[in-house]
């Protein structure tokens, strides 16, 4: 139903490629075909009009109403075919028919008048269709009457929902808080959906409404309808949603604030939803031609001005909190500055605030990065490596004497029996194991972890909270199986000369349940052949007592790993959990607790060389030092606490001009000579570190290497430092521990 040139003319516009396909020739061509549009448009509207005049004089002559329908579909196939040639044409066209010169408003007057003309053929259509509809009803009413009783219907659902939502909203979230598998982000949603379920519930009713009515052919265009409903009624919950969740967030701020902030976001909110809807409905009625870039550019100018009176607003909240911001750079300075000259305050403002959103922005990332430990462990890197160049070249080392000995403790204080883990630490290790050991059944299970990150403290925990039986503790002895079975009959008032036979016959007779918690149980493993023997006997021993008494063995990782790869599946336990090494923030908190109270043993972190980081700006610069100093020692420690309080204390200076103690960096030891050392010698460190304390004879079961070769080689780690001796037994230094376990890591010879 088009006039012969506009379906010419739509077509050739239908035949024409993609932006990006377009050749020159055929860029040429889309410019001609503008033109053309551009001048049929003036003819089709003249006729348009013309048709609409013959349609007032004759409104009951079939022909001349479907004349005025055919002008009218060719004007809109124009429209379209015109906006569809400005988003091909090139830019300089497109600006010339749809700018503010006078090719620009020529067609915007066009534009305004074919709306004038589509408005009236509206009208005319609409008395046209509410006409036939009278008629139809007349004919025939059922298709009214079953539009009416669906309509009806939902009305009685509605009307069910507002008298009972409330009830069952209600009920779902108690059910949902009960069940413990449920969501926090559903519970939110359920939560946010009650606040507006009124509104959500019209919205429902009038879109199923409107689109059944409209399913009437005369009533066809109802449909439309729907786009105010949506923009409207859709807008305001949109604004109660966003305005509740902007106020829960907003609890900490001043009654002030938080009214600034909602009128702000209500603004913008309702702005949003009126510039949306008249833009959609010009893009409907006129397509994306002259007027709707001029009413584009008008929504663009409108956002320019809400945030001018926004910034306005916000001026004296927005310098206030530059105000507590110690460093600034310098056209934020400048903005400070220049913040009460009239032509440049609305500018200052929005760059100060443009910098604190930049600002809170980079927080949130380091934040949110932080909980990847990969990040952390790569900025600890970064800042230990610029505190090491800086810490070289100042000039008051000289002034720095090393604080040794027994005085490090006065500062750092050392932990003691009754020390408790940090709250949460190994909280999901310490659920699964009291699911067995706080219970009446009899359990064996396994707790691993690297030697210091606090498998004693937890065992201590088990011993502390079990009601039900009588708590032992038991550090396994060096000497091996026979002396802990003597430890054991000591404890349990059994003859000093008792054995193992004795002691089983004592745990099947009593009438006690006990609760044994086995400590340093890597002291019974011996990494060579039948190593494994005396762990054997003590388990067996504790599985033939045949009554309900429970125990937990503590092994060092890197032993615990020999025993599994030694017997796989043939030793079975009923649980075995593995302790995690410390996060940054429980190594943080943990070296907090261990500093002094007394001010004659204060620490002072002033003068420590570390290098700006995106931390919360109201923190003071010993507290930017303390944090990131910590972080360099969870680093370094890789999440061992007792390594990390270890250089702690390391780092500990006197300065003799001031007479006060403080911290800087803790020299690393190099571990070039690791990382060369062969691996028969890498050999006998692995096996120091899985016996905790060797004699050579030990290590020359343990390696299969000659005592020659075993005395040898450990002459050559203590004359740098690796190792110390005990009686007759080696040990691995303090200081090089972390370094050793990590070059045996890296080699695959041990699991930290």
């Amino acid at each position: 139903m088009l006039t012969p040139g506009a379906a010419s003319l739509h077509q050739q516009v239908m035949q024409l490629p993609e932006v990006h396909f377009l050749s020159v020739q055929q860029q040429q061509q889309v410019d001609r075909l503008l033109i053309n549009v551009l001048e049929m448009q003036l003819e089709q509207n003249k006729a348009f009009r013309g048709a609409l005049s013959d349609y007032k004089k004759s409104p009951e002559s079939p022909q001349v109403w479907k004349n005025t329908q055919v002008n009218y579909y060719s004007a809109l196939s124009l429209s379209h075919d015109k906006q569809q040639l400005l988003a091909l044409s090139s830019p300089h066209i497109n600006e010339l028919v749809t700018g503010f010169g006078p090719e620009g408003v020529t067609q915007f007057r066009t534009e305004f008048y074919l709306t004038g003309l589509n408005i009236e053929f509206y009208l005319h259509q609409e008395i046209r269709a509410f006409r036939d509809f009278v008629n139809d009803i007349f004919i025939s009413p059922v298709p009214v009457l079953v539009v009416i009783f669906k309509v009806f219907f939902l009305a009685l659902i509605l009307s069910w929902w507002l008298r009972n939502s409330v009830r069952f909203i209600e009920a779902l979230g108690d059910k949902m808080n009960q069940n413990s598998m449920a969501n926090n982000l559903l519970l939110r949603l359920v939560w946010y959906v009650s606040r507006a379920h009124r509104a959500i519930a019209w919205l429902i009713m009038i879109t199923l409404s409107l689109r059944i009515i409209a399913q009437l052919p005369s009533l066809q265009h109802l449909v439309f309808l729907e786009i105010f409903t949506w923009w409207i009624l859709g807008g305001a919950i949109a604004v109660s949603f966003i305005l509740e969740f902007a106020y829960q967030h907003s609890r900490k701020l001043s009654k002030a604030m938080i009214t600034l902030r909602l009128s702000t976001i209500r603004l913008y909110v309702w702005g949003f939803i009126t510039t949306g809807l008249i833009a959609q409905i010009s893009e409907i009625t006129l397509g994306k031609g002259t007027i709707y870039a001029w009413i584009s550019s008008l929504i663009f100018f409108f956002y320019f001005l809400l945030t001018v009176y926004s910034l306005h607003k916000w001026k004296a909240y927005i310098f206030e909190c530059l105000a507590a911001r110690n460093e600034q750079p310098a056209v934020v300075q400048w903005a400070e500055a220049n913040k009460q000259r009239w032509l440049f305050a609305t500018l200052c403002t929005a760059i100060a605030a443009v910098w604190l959103i930049l600002r809170a922005l980079q927080h949130y990332l380091i934040e949110l990065l932080s909980h990847y430990q990969i990040f952390s462990h790569a900025l600890a890197y970064l800042f230990r490596i610029e505190v090491a160049k800086q810490t070289e070249i100042e000039s008051d080392q000289a002034h720095l004497h090393k604080i040794r000995g027994d005085e490090t403790f006065s500062y750092v204080l050392p932990g003691s029996e009754n020390s408790l883990l940090l709250p949460g630490y190994a909280q999901q290790t310490y659920e699964s194991l009291a699911t067995y050991l706080l219970s009446d059944k009899p359990t064996v299970c396994i707790l691993s972890g690297e030697r210091g990150v606090g498998t004693t403290t937890l065992l201590r925990r088990f011993l502390h909270d079990v009601d039900d039986a009588q708590s032992i503790y038991v550090s396994c002895p060096h000497e091996g199986f026979d002396a802990l079975v003597t430890k054991l009959c000591e404890m349990l008032d059994l003859p000093e000369t008792g054995n193992e036979a004795l002691l089983l016959t004592h745990l099947r007779s009593t009438a006690k349940c006990y609760l044994f918690a086995f400590d340093n149980v890597q002291r019974l493993v011996k990494p060579q052949v039948g190593g494994l023997a005396p762990l054997m006997r003590l388990t067996n021993l504790l599985r033939q007592s045949k009554n309900n008494h429970r125990a937990v063995l503590a092994i060092e990782k890197s032993s615990w790993r020999f025993v599994d790869r030694a017997r796989g599946e043939r030793l079975l336990f009923d649980l075995v959990e593995f302790l995690p090494r410390w996060s940054e923030t429980e190594i943080s908190e943990l070296l907090t607790s261990r500093l002094s109270d007394d001010a004659q043993y204060a620490l002072s972190f002033d003068g420590l060389a570390l290098p700006r980081q995106w931390e919360k700006d109201e923190q003071t610069e010993e507290q930017r030092a303390r944090h990131g100093f910590y972080r360099i020692l969870w680093d370094y420690s890789d999440g061992n606490p007792t390594v990390a309080l270890r250089f702690f204390r390391r780092s500990l200076f006197r300065n003799s001009e001031t007479n006060t103690v403080q911290v800087r960096l803790f020299k690393i030891p190099s571990s070039e000579g690791l990382e060369k050392m062969p691996k028969p010698m890498l050999a006998v460190l692995r096996s120091i570190v899985q016996l905790e304390i060797a004699s050579p004879e030990e290590l020359t079961d343990c390696t299969r290497l000659s005592i020659n070769e075993v005395i040898s080689t450990l002459r050559y780690f203590q004359s740098r430092g690796y190792i110390e001796w005990s009686g007759d037994k080696s040990r691995v230094s303090d200081l090089w521990f972390r370094n050793i376990t990590n070059i045996l890591h890296r080699q695959h010879l041990l699991v930290k």
